[in-house]
């Protein structure tokens, strides 16, 4: 039993929206804690970088599965 190439296209660009968004909560918590940092929020700083390490795994599947995606065989 296999999935049809449209599903599979489907359910992959769910996974690099999802995996995208993630990727941006990460930066954007980054980008947080480093205003916290500059403000002298050390506490809230450091609770920014905790809550964002999580997130890091994120930063690498939007590629793979973007490149994997564009396949000729993927796009017929």
């Amino acid at each position: 039993m296999t999935i049809s190439k449209a599903y599979q296209r489907d359910i992959l660009g769910l996974a690099f929206i999802i995996s995208s968004v993630l990727a941006t909560l990460y930066i954007l918590l980054d980008i947080s804690a480093l205003f916290a940092y500059l403000n002298h929020e050390e506490k809230i700083a450091s609770i920014f970088i905790h809550e964002s390490i999580y997130f890091l795994i994120f930063l690498i599947p939007p590629y793979f599965i973007a490149k994997h995606m564009n396949r000729k065989d993927k796009i017929k």
